[in-house]
């Protein structure tokens, strides 16, 4: 029978087999216990058919059985409940709660304290066989223990800068580890027998002036300027991206955290987030090195000196090809500076090919819409161009492993310019309060937070795909570079080209788009930017 022929007042029969949509997942509410706010959610789960059922046929593919749980995930809570809920939550219903905690407890209290609560365990009680629910005392059972050293295991592995930095939370654990006789917990001591044997140079990032630096008598700084550049471009790019891929592997996550970073400035603080420090410090020698190169020969004609323009040009589309972002954005705020920008004449005698070339690679870190394009770049995975004789600007291709060779899309590194990822942290911080009502540590905050560091982590994995050959002559002109402070970049700059009409054919570019990384370690600077 037809919709047309149904009694009046009754439905269409639904398809057999058809599906009612449905949300998956609910919003429930809270539930309040003491020291700790859960978010409670609905979600439904299908299933199969219930036995003993008299009023459907469980083989029939027309009914769909679901059957609806609650899930809880902890909203804010006391330490001692954060610490808590990774026994809970480690295998549990809320599996991205261990990884938040772990990436971002450095913000509100230390590893020492962290280990302190997750050991101190309750004596076992009679009868107790199962990891204790959300919000309830968790006792020493054997389950409980082996869920510790699960939660210990991950940690070590996952964030072993925590242990060097703090040695003595080592020694907790081979103490802890070393009284524990219910189960042979070998791997877990291997881990900590290796964080221990490690020294502080492998686990800091590479000094590569170390292997490149001449003593201070051999160093002329005043010819360095040409010899950079005189290396190919495409080499001079690999060499920066070899530098870059190192700070950015050793980078520690939780360094970029709002609540960190911007205590930098205090004086007590001076030495905090060292691995972020030395990202800025590197991207700010690539601009320095840039600017110096310029304007250090005043004598030099505007054709040469467009040279020099072009150069730097062509090793930012290098670094464009090979997904290092953090040089070419360094590259790019340089030739953007006013020191360089104003050079009317300079800029009049860059090709238009060129010219076309430096404003599609200024595009990339448009400020529009929350720098929508650079956001997009960064999450896909790119193809590297293959070289052809057609086209001696492409780069020759990075080198693989066997299993790489025979993939259709083969992996690809990628360095990010970190100031973006910086300022998304430092806003969270800002527009969100680390504790709420009662004292209670804001963890939806950190929930937050860590949506912006798990990208960081997953570009750091990436850059496994690197296979990158340090050249010591091109490292050591570059560290041996001359440099030159903006004061003296810029009165260099009016005695190159004294003040005068602007030239039609210099660079338009947004003046947004000119500030340097090294804005970065002015607080003020970036308190302004967070405040637009």
């Amino acid at each position: 029978m037809s919709d047309e022929e149904q009694p009046p007042g009754t439905k269409p029969a639904r398809a057999m087999g058809k599906e009612i949509t449905m949300n998956a997942l609910q919003e429930w509410g809270e539930e309040v216990e003491d020291g700790a706010v859960y978010g409670v959610t609905l979600r439904r789960v299908r299933t199969e058919s219930p036995s003993g059922d008299l009023l459907t046929v469980a083989s029939s593919p027309g009914y769909v059985h679901y059957k609806t749980c609650k899930v809880r995930s902890l909203r804010a809570g006391t330490l001692e409940k954060l610490v808590e809920n990774l026994l809970v939550e480690y295998q549990g219903s809320d599996p991205g709660y261990v990884p938040t905690f772990l990436s971002t407890y450095r913000a509100f209290t230390s590893p020492e304290k962290v280990l302190e609560l997750l050991l101190d365990r309750r004596l076992e009680k009679p009868g107790d066989k199962e990891p204790a629910t959300p919000g309830s005392p968790i006792p020493d059972t054997p389950c409980v223990q082996r869920v510790v050293r699960g939660v210990l295991q991950t940690w070590l592995e996952r964030h072993p800068q925590d242990f060097r930095d703090s040695p003595q939370c080592l020694q907790i654990i081979s103490s802890y580890l070393s009284q524990d006789s219910r189960e042979n917990p070998s791997q877990l001591l291997r881990l900590v027998r290796s964080l221990e044997d490690e020294t502080d140079q492998d686990s800091s990032p590479k000094d590569w002036t170390s292997i490149t630096r001449p003593s201070e008598g051999d160093c002329d700084t005043s010819g360095n300027t040409t010899c950079l550049l005189s290396y190919p471009p495409q080499d001079v790019a690999e060499q920066l991206t070899l530098i870059d891929v190192d700070l950015f592997q050793k980078l520690q996550s939780c360094h970029c955290l709002g609540s960190i970073w911007s205590q930098r400035d205090k004086k007590e603080h001076r030495h905090v987030a060292p691995s972020v420090r030395a990202t800025v410090a590197q991207f700010n020698a690539v601009t320095a090195c840039v600017t110096a190169s310029v304007l250090s020969d005043i004598q030099m004609k505007p054709q040469m000196r467009a040279k020099v323009l072009e150069k730097w040009i062509s090793i930012a589309q290098y670094c464009r090809f090979l997904r290092n972002f953090s040089s070419l954005r360094a590259i790019l705020s340089a030739l953007q500076s006013n020191s360089i920008y104003r050079l009317k004449r300079t800029w009049a005698a860059v090709s238009r090919d060129n010219l076309n070339i430096f404003h599609k690679l200024s595009a990339i870190f448009s400020d529009e819409n929350n720098h929508e394009i650079s956001r997009e770049i960064l999450t896909k995975d790119e193809i590297p161009l293959r070289r052809t004789n057609s086209a001696r600007n492409e780069p020759r291709p990075l080198q693989r492993s066997a299993s790489q060779v025979r993939s259709t899309r083969p992996a690809q590194g990628t360095v990010p310019y970190l100031g973006t990822f910086l300022t998304d942290l430092v806003m969270l911080d800002t527009a969100l309060p680390d504790n709420v009502e009662g004292g209670l540590i804001n963890f939806e905050k950190r929930r937050k937070e860590y949506e912006v560091l798990a990208k960081i982590q997953k570009l750091q994995l990436t850059c496994r795909h690197y296979v990158l050959t340090p050249k010591p002559d091109i490292l050591q002109a570059f560290y041996t570079h001359r440099q030159l402070t903006e004061d003296q970049s810029y009165r260099i700059s009016r005695t190159i080209e004294p003040p005068a009409d602007s030239c039609p054919n210099s660079p338009r570019i947004r003046r947004k788009l000119t500030k340097r990384f090294s804005s970065l370690l002015l607080g003020s600077a970036m308190k302004s930017s967070v405040q637009r």
